[in-house]
């Protein structure tokens, strides 16, 4: 029998693989405990892999923050919109309800110390996150503009609605009235809905 095969050099794909499991395990346990809870020899141990072979592909906690950022912006700001750009007040309404649904479960991933830790500990990482952030918000209102009623003024709107994207988050506020989640937040958006959007075909406001 042949002696032992020469172990293969890892490909580039191997690389990238080996990087996915180290984002999405660091991932995961920022968004439950946030970023200082995170215990690197506990990470090592989960990913059963060496420090040396982590730190090859992210030689600092940094830039491992900074990398899984741009996960978790994605994740958090996801598209503003999908399919193509409407003027009809009904598909527009319809977007609205399932943007605001995707962006409150993107948030609710999220635990209260994983914000605090990065804003705190990792201003240029925070400042990607709110990059995409706010360019998803902004992608959003060009999308819900041409559906606002006449005579609003469309930055005053928009900031009303940002207000709410960013408190129906509280998991606190729906469990406190007993209802779920997923109705507190279509609530709360067809509120705003109905005094900024136009309904269909009349001048009326769009009914939740």
């Amino acid at each position: 029998m042949a002696a032992s095969r020469k172990k293969q050099a890892p490909t580039r794909q191997d690389a990238q693989q080996v990087r996915e499991r180290i984002l999405a395990a660091f991932s995961e346990r920022a968004k439950r405990s946030g970023i200082r809870g995170i215990v690197m020899a506990e990470l090592l141990q989960e990913l059963r892999m060496s420090a040396s072979t982590l730190y090859q592909h992210f030689p600092s906690k940094n830039d491992l923050v900074t990398a899984s950022v741009e996960r978790w912006a994605g994740e958090i700001a996801g598209d503003a919109f999908t399919g193509k750009p409407s003027k009809d007040a009904r598909v527009i309404y319809d977007q609205l309800i399932a943007w605001a649904e995707a962006w409150a479960e993107a948030q609710a991933q999220f635990a209260p110390a994983f914000i605090s830790d990065l804003q705190r500990d990792y201003p240029e990482a925070w400042e990607i996150f709110q990059r995409h952030v706010t360019t998803s918000k902004r992608n959003g209102g060009a999308r819900l503009t041409p559906g606002l009623k006449p005579g609003l003024r469309p930055e005053i709107a928009l900031a009303l609605l940002g207000l709410i994207l960013t408190h129906i988050t509280d998991p606190e506020l729906p469990d406190r009235l007993r209802v779920s989640r997923h109705e507190f937040i279509r609530t709360a958006v067809s509120i705003w809905a109905g005094g900024a959007l136009r309904s269909p075909g009349t001048g009326r406001s769009t009914p939740a």
